[in-house]
This record gives C-alpha cells, sequence and structure tokens, in this order.
C-alpha cells in the first residue's frame, strides 16, 4: 500500500511538471499573440457613437488609439502600454506632449484617491457598495449592480483563449489609468466588472452602464460600449504602429500637471466627474455640481 501510494505520488508530481512546463510555454507563445479590438461608445440617445477607439496588441506592447471624429487616420491620443515592463506611455497628437507613467505610480495615486473618495459622503458608495452578480448563461449576460450602479455586460469566451491574459492585462490597466485623469470617475466600481469578466474568461462585445440620480450625479444616465475583436492585425494596423513608432521619439515629455493641463501637480483628491471610465461618457449636463 505504501509503495502504491509513493508512485501515486511521484505520478501526480510529473503531471504536475508537465502542466507548468505547458503553461510556462503558453505564455511564451502569448507575447507574440497579436490581435485588435474595435470600441464605440454610445450615450443613451443618440445614434452616433461618442468615442472610438481602435486598440492593437503587438508583442506585448498595446497601442490604443482614440480616433478624432470617428476618423481611421487621425488621432486625438494614443496611449501605449509595455505589458513587460509596465509602463505607459501617453502622447497627446495635438500638443505634440508625451507623458511616462509606472503601473506604481498609478498604484500610489490610485491609494490615495480611494482615501479620498470613501472620506466624502457624496461619492464613497464607489467604494462602499458591494455589487450583487447575476448571470444569465443562457443567454451570455451579467448584471453587477448597487443600489446606484447597474452594469450589464454580455460576451463569450473568445475563439482564440491565448488572447485572454493580454486582455485581462489590458482591462486592469486601462482602468487603473483613470485615476490619473481628473475628468474621469474613480475605477472602483469599473474594477469589479473587471472581475467578473476575468472570471468568466470572456472578451465582451456589449457593456451596459446605468447609474441612478444621487449625491454625485445630479441627473441619472445611461451608455453603452461596443466592441469587437479580430484576431490578426492588418497591414494598416502594422503601418499604424510603425507610424507611431517613429513619431513617438519627436513629441516632448512633460508631467503630468502639464499633460493633463493643470496648473500645477494635483494632490490627490476626489476628481470632478466627466466619464464613468475609460469607455464610458456622461454628458456634461449631468454632472453634480460642487
Amino acid at each position: 500500500m505504501r509503495n502504491r501510494a509513493v508512485k501515486y505520488a511521484k505520478l501526480n508530481l510529473l503531471f504536475a511538471l508537465s502542466c507548468l512546463t505547458f503553461i510556462q510555454g503558453e505564455k511564451a507563445n502569448l507575447m507574440g499573440q497579436d490581435f485588435r479590438i474595435d470600441s464605440q461608445v454610445y450615450v443613451s440617445g443618440k445614434n452616433l457613437p461618442a468615442s472610438e477607439n481602435i486598440t492593437l496588441f503587438s508583442s506585448g506592447i498595446i497601442y490604443d488609439f482614440q480616433l478624432s471624429n470617428g476618423a481611421a487616420t487621425d488621432a486625438d491620443e494614443t496611449v501605449i502600454f509595455d505589458t513587460r515592463n509596465k509602463r505607459f506611455t501617453l502622447l497627446n497628437h495635438v500638443k505634440e506632449t508625451k507623458l511616462d507613467l509606472t503601473d506604481l505610480q498609478l498604484l500610489s495615486i490610485y491609494e490615495g484617491v480611494r482615501k479620498e473618495t470613501k472620506q466624502d459622503h457624496r461619492s464613497k458608495f464607489l467604494t462602499d457598495d458591494p455589487f450583487v452578480e447575476d448571470i444569465d448563461l443562457s443567454i451570455n449576460l451579467v448584471t453587477l449592480s448597487t443600489p446606484q450602479i447597474e452594469y450589464r455586460f454580455s460576451g463569450a469566451q473568445p475563439k482564440n483563449v491565448l488572447i485572454l491574459e493580454q486582455y485581462n492585462d489590458f482591462l486592469y490597466h486601462f482602468t487603473l489609468l483613470n485615476v490619473s485623469d481628473p475628468t474621469k470617475v474613480p475605477p472602483f466600481a469599473r474594477m469589479e466588472v473587471n472581475k467578473s469578466i476575468k472570471r468568466l474568461g470572456w472578451v465582451p462585445t456589449e457593456i451596459e452602464i446605468s447609474v441612478k440620480q444621487n449625491s454625485l450625479f445630479r441627473e441619472s444616465y445611461k451608455a453603452k460600449s461596443k466592441h469587437t475583436v479580430r484576431y490578426q492585425l492588418s497591414k494598416k494596423d502594422q503601418e499604424r504602429i510603425e507610424s507611431i513608432k517613429k513619431r513617438w521619439a519627436q513629441f516632448k515629455p512633460v508631467s503630468l500637471a502639464e499633460y493633463r493641463g493643470f496648473n500645477k501637480e494635483p494632490r490627490l483628491k476626489l476628481p470632478e466627474i466627466k466619464t464613468a471610465s475609460f469607455e464610458e461618457d456622461v454628458p456634461k449636463g449631468q454632472r453634480k455640481k460642487k
């Protein structure tokens, strides 16, 4: 009996080691998995998108192009994220300025904004209200709700599951990036949605947000984003990447304050609300005045 147990333990060890080798091989291949996501954001009552983005994943680098008035060739801003070094580079095409931020810098700002948010009676629901999750697998629809906010997203496991690690890394870090911009809502609620997406192993095709009128928002609002995945980069996509690489060095390095248009470096205070996340726009007339 003892010999059988030892033999069984050895087999388990060999199986675990083989799985580890397979996973390491998957990660090595993952770095070279290129794909593209097209996103459009719609505010309730509008037929045309309020914003559009093309996000290219190439050799461990994520290039997010915010299109200008839906134009396929011009971008107002490009956000580049090096997934290996966890470093953002933000490029403002109008001013030709650039800003470098690491994930550690963003986490420091995140903790400061979270503390400020929890201490403000108008906004603490963003950190304190737990989400209730309801999953309907018959139609691949997930609802996450608090008394103030409701998210609904639909999606499915991607055809190529190798993109999931990069995709979830993209969701986490680009949502975290919101804390560097005072025109964005703190990302705490959206972070919970990202966790649900990751647990399911999905790539959403549509995400809706509904926010009730409350102490922070003068009026209720709704918005949704639509997302399409393409599992390879086109020649135009490759040309877009090469073009931004050539122009990158020409942009002037600036501080966070200068890039965001502050008069001085900001303190960690609750930012003015203008958008609900990196992909959700809120009409100006619906913001709560201080």
